[in-house]
């Protein structure tokens, strides 16, 4: 899967696109639209939105696009944008990341009528704007006044998202509600790749220790578009492989809602995520911080996939987890490069042996041990 796709899949329901697309339906009403930009911006767009239903769109073009007859290009004709000049049109809804070059181009070249209206397809009030930013400032409040720790409090202010400082307020309240308890914690271990499953060594630690309670490793796909149907051989080999170490192991995934519910219902304390880049929207570590501490390993970075660890989507998953665990300063400092998560106290590094490290970090932070 595409990574840059999946992140701009992300975006659009993070700023509830459908609502965007109702409010520009009353903007443009009667008026006929060409859509401009044809990249994976726009690919996540029509693939999971119904844009004929808001939007007289009458086509789309591009710059790169040199065909003089037009073409259909997922049920919309495709102009290059020399012809747009004969098309009778009011409005070009820009899809691009740089609208002023988009609009510099069209104005200059002439490609486009005087009275045609150039805007970006994604439009976000400045009500919006100051409503996000207030909000910020808000849920950093009720960090400082959970945490006590002005110094980080405005640390985060700076350089986290919102959503980042709301998982860490949620972590410190679990982590207080953890050391009150006398009961083992209840972990729970989340796969989606059996060809990578170094964390066997821990979740077997982890199962004799009296101090935690492990549930089966559950087995997800690592399918996170809805349109996107499980893999079941994939599902039957990655299930065969716990089964023939006698590891207790289930299959996750509800082959109706697409969802995990079995997550929900084991209640964990704490979660291990295997592989970020496949944790889906309705248990990624934001949602699940308000229950538990989530967390992952980067064993070997050497052999790490950094072009997915460099896309926005694979960014916002890490950046809302506990604790990722690494084994030297080398490798943190390289994780945290990629990710751009230097100053948000997530990486943390578990010199020699990790598996037992970590197994005596947990206990230490969460039991008191």
């Amino acid at each position: 899967m595409n990574e840059e796709y999946l992140s701009y899949v992300d975006y659009l329901k993070s700023i509830n696109f459908e609502k965007k697309l109702e409010i520009l339906k009353e903007k443009y009403t009667d008026k006929k639209i060409i859509l401009f930009g044809m990249g994976i911006f726009l690919d996540a767009v029509l693939d999971n939105y119904d844009i004929k239903k808001y939007l007289n769109v009458m086509g789309i073009s591009d710059k790169r696009v040199t065909e003089d007859k037009a073409y259909d290009y997922k049920g919309f004709n495709v102009y290059k944008p020399l012809a747009l000049r004969a098309l009778n049109f009011n409005v070009i809804l820009d899809t691009g990341i740089l609208f002023e070059d988009t609009k510099k181009y069209l104005n200059n070249s002439y490609f486009i009528k005087k009275n045609v209206c150039i805007e970006k397809l994604v439009q976000i009030p400045l009500s919006e704007k100051i409503h996000n930013y207030t909000d910020k400032i808000k849920m950093t409040f009720k960090y400082l006044i959970v945490s006590k720790n002005i110094f980080k409090a405005i640390k985060y202010f700076i350089v986290c998202q919102k959503q980042e400082i709301v998982a860490k307020t949620n972590y410190i309240k679990n982590i207080r509600r953890l050391k009150k308890s006398d009961k083992p914690i209840r972990t729970a271990f989340i796969c989606s790749d059996t060809l990578h499953t170094d964390f066997v060594g821990l979740y077997n630690l982890l199962y004799f220790d009296k101090d935690f309670k492990l549930f089966p490793i559950i087995i997800t796909s690592d399918n996170l578009l809805e349109s996107e149907p499980v893999d079941e051989e994939k599902m039957n080999k990655n299930l065969e492989f716990f089964n023939n170490f006698n590891i207790k192991v289930i299959d996750g995934v509800d082959r109706q809602t697409g969802e995990m519910a079995c997550l929900h219902a084991f209640k964990p304390d704490l979660i291990f995520y295997q592989a970020p880049i496949n944790i889906k929207d309705d248990f990624n570590p934001y949602k699940m911080s308000k229950m538990a501490l989530t967390f992952t390993i980067e064993y070997f970075m050497k052999d790490a996939n950094f072009t997915t660890m460099g896309s926005k989507y694979f960014r916002k998953q890490v950046s809302n987890l506990w604790k990722i665990f690494v084994n030297n300063k080398e490798d943190k400092n390289l994780y945290s490069e990629y990710t751009d998560i230097q100053n948000k106290d997530i990486v943390t590094v578990i010199n020699k042996n990790l598996n037992s490290g970590i197994v005596k970090f947990l206990k230490k932070s969460l039991k008191n041990l």
